[in-house]
């Protein structure tokens, strides 16, 4: 049924829904027509990511699908890095500024504004020059730059402008990116998407050419460092043939001994190394962690500078007590901590890039878990010789096996130390990193014409998407509608008998009488709103006659919901019927009947004497006539008060079963039961009861409670008539 519901409010509404949709096409072609031609240029660039590292301290473990993707989502934010879209636009401006065929024009009232006004266009051209050949963004608190930066924003060149209808993505499962540009003018789309490949290159070349030659410094770093290695193995190994050569078993033993005290030397010396490798490492892992989760800011950087300054003050303390190696080493964390404060610095200032710093991290702790990897293995060969003397110190013997070992340590550091002298030697016939391998595949090309206007395509959203919100806000209206609106409805609220349903009608057009009177042959043929009011009442005067019950009362929950043009309906088809009837109106707040037909009488005026008969009472004379035939009435005068109040104590209500003799039936029109107690009075004077309600009211507590009462005297009450129902409704 809620179904049937939607339906029927959608069918009822759909001059509205279809004016909301013509009213969207009209909308959608003034937009159409009034939308700007846009011209697409597209350029593709070969990344070469698949290619192998040359410049690299660690040996290749494999290429992963993760890496490339992020390694591509890098490169696209690079592209759309404030310093690669800063440098296209001051090439546009300058462009604008300085050439014949300017891509885009001011305005005459563009040209009067006070940016133009107040600018040097010499000076501007100068500061844009210096920019783009330094690779550096305009800093806007500086008075001459900030009006630069307002221009290349007049000229629409600025930052969010250019990334508004620019496009960096990836052809998916190759080497490829495409570039797509979009504005009015073609020429100006081609030199977009052709310029910014040239503005990312030198931008990602400055990057990675520093990094690269970061790595060969480390490279060569860690090349001097295995020499000395190496020699010291070499020296110390010549040592101990010199000190062993003696046939003096003692002489041996105090050699083992005097190497046992050098080489646990050099193994704390070692230890100490990887202590404080390892501390680096924990930093660099905890700064790597917190990029990738998105959560370094500012503030962390902050406390991160701080902690690696308080690291260096510690170092420089260690200093002043270690030896001339550890010094050295101590001098190399030092620096090394100096440079990551220094990229921090500029990441704080938001001038530092994201994945370059990620990048560098990186490398960082590649460096340092390769030096953890060696010193590791330095450490357990000392041990083993340590081990070694120190079983020579107390036998003496073992001459030719410790020579061998000590004669294995130093051809091992002699590879060691080849494998990275090659690298560096590799490294340094490199020109760039190998990540910058891009090269233009497709040149961008002015378009012939403009990108399709979808015009279809945009009418008919319009139309379907006017439709729908249209449309579901005709469901969303009649679904909060809460109003008895169907007699469906009615039953789920209300559990009364419900005796007739009258239908909503014009009473300015034709009045209840009209309804009665000189009804044309075709009316009942014809389902109008008329003909089912008048079917209606005629229900109801059924109802009223198969009841058996002369005096009823015409009730209801609230005001205002047509009691009065329902008693007169009903007068009418009585008199049809030849039926006499008495109306006696006790509607105190709203006494409609009585200003309708204005009665001689007034029920509180009237005393009743009931030692005489009717007759000899007059009752006639206190009734007056209606013109409706055989219907009398008796008014009231209007007030703020009930009938216990105004009534006299022989009141003519007391005697209404003498004055039912001479009347086929008497209605009693009372007031609502929500905010009065008139019908509460009257109900002990009638014989049955009829509730009025309106389709157009909602059911509330207060309801609820008149309901509740009615059901007290349930003995009385008839049923209800369900008025004012929409003709379309009736049958729901």
């Amino acid at each position: 049924m809620d179904l049937v519901f939607l339906l029927h409010a959608l069918l009822k509404k759909k001059w509205v829904i279809l004016i909301c949709t013509i009213a969207g096409i009209l909308a959608g072609l003034i937009f159409v027509f009034s939308k700007d031609q846009y011209y697409l240029s597209v350029a593709q660039y070969s990344t070469g990511f698949t290619m192998k590292q040359q410049v690299k301290i660690k040996d290749d473990v494999g290429y992963s699908f993760a890496e490339a993707d992020q390694r591509f989502k890098n490169v696209i934010e690079t592209f759309k890095s404030p310093v690669v879209i800063g440098m296209l636009s001051y090439e546009l401006m300058l462009h604008d500024l300085e050439q014949k065929r300017p891509f885009r024009t001011l305005t005459e009232k563009e040209k009067t504004s006070p940016i133009i006004a107040g600018l040097n266009l010499e000076e501007a051209k100068k500061v844009l020059h210096q920019k783009v050949d330094n690779q550096e963004l305009l800093v806007a608190y500086e008075p001459s730059e900030s009006k630069v930066f307002e221009l290349i924003k007049l000229y629409q060149y600025d930052h969010d402008a250019l990334l508004g209808k620019l496009s960096v993505d990836r052809v998916q499962g190759t080497d490829y990116l495409n570039i797509v540009f979009q504005s009015e003018n073609p020429e100006l789309s081609a030199y977009v998407v052709n310029s910014i490949g040239r503005e990312f290159f030198n931008f990602f070349t400055k990057i990675n050419a520093t990094r690269t030659t970061e790595s060969m410094t480390k490279l060569s770093s860690l090349t001097q460092q295995k020499k000395q290695e190496y020699d010291n193995a070499v020296t110390i190994l010549q040592k101990f043939r010199e000190q062993v050569g003696s046939p003096n078993v003692g002489d041996r033993a105090k050699a083992a001994m005097e190497m046992m005290q050098s080489l646990t030397t050099q193994l704390n010396d070692n230890e100490g190394k990887l202590n404080s490798l390892k501390g680096r490492l924990s930093s660099v892992k905890d700064q790597i962690a917190g990029l990738s989760s998105g959560t370094v800011t500012a503030s962390n950087a902050n406390s991160d500078i701080i902690a690696l300054t308080q690291k260096n003050r510690d170092l420089a303390a260690q200093q002043t007590t270690a030896g001339a190696v550890t010094y050295k080493d101590l001098q190399n964390q030092i620096d090394n901590n100096t440079r990551q404060i220094q990229k921090l610095e500029t990441f704080k200032a938001g001038k530092g890039d994201v994945s370059g710093l990620r990048s560098q991290l990186m490398r960082d702790k590649s460096d340092i878990e390769y030096e953890i990897t060696s010193l590791s293995q330095t450490s357990k060969s000392i041990n083993d010789k340590i081990n070694l003397y120190k079983g020579m110190a107390y036998t003496g013997g073992g001459d030719e096996v410790e020579v061998q070992k000590l004669q294995n340590e130093v051809d091992r550091l002699n590879t060691e130390y080849q494998a990275l002298l090659g690298r560096m030697q590799t490294s340094q016939d490199v020109d760039v990193a190998p990540e910058i391998n891009f090269k233009q595949t497709i040149v961008g090309q002015p378009a012939i014409k403009p990108e399709p206007g979808k015009k279809k395509t945009i009418l008919l959203l319009c139309a379907l998407t006017t439709f729908v919100v249209s449309s579901l806000v005709v469901i969303i209206i009649d679904f909060l509608d809460n109003s008895m609106r169907a007699p469906s409805i009615y039953h789920k609220n209300v559990k009364l008998k419900l005796l007739s349903t009258a239908s909503k009608i014009n009473l300015r057009t034709r009045t209840v009488a009209d309804q009665f009177e000189n009804v044309p042959e075709t009316t009942r043929i014809i389902n109008s709103a008329e003909n089912i009011f008048i079917e209606s009442v005629r229900k109801l005067r059924y109802e009223i006659e198969n009841s058996e019950k002369k005096i009823v009362l015409f009730t209801s929950t609230k005001s205002d919901v047509g009691k009065s043009t329902l008693i007169e309906a009903l007068a009418y088809s009585m008199s049809l019927a030849k039926k006499k009837l008495l109306l006696i109106d006790t509607n105190f707040p709203h006494n409609t009947l009585t200003e309708k037909f204005v009665p001689k009488s007034t029920l509180e005026s009237v005393n009743f004497n009931p030692d005489k008969s009717v007759h000899e009472k007059g009752v006639y004379d206190i009734a007056s006539k209606t013109p409706i035939p055989g219907v009398d009435i008796i008014g009231c005068k209007q007030g703020n008060f009930s009938p216990l109040e105004i009534l006299p104590k022989h009141n003519l209500l007391e005697h209404l079963a003498l004055i039912k003799r001479e009347y086929d039936y008497i209605f009693i029109e009372g007031a609502g039961l929500n905010m009065h107690s008139d019908s509460r009075e009257l109900s002990r004077y009638v014989e049955g009861i009829v509730v009025v309600f309106s389709a157009d009211n909602t059911l509330n507590q207060l309801d609820k409670e008149s309901l509740q009462f009615l059901k007290t005297i349930d003995n009385k009450v008839m049923g209800s008539v369900l008025n004012n129902i929409e003709k379309d409704n009736i049958e729901l």
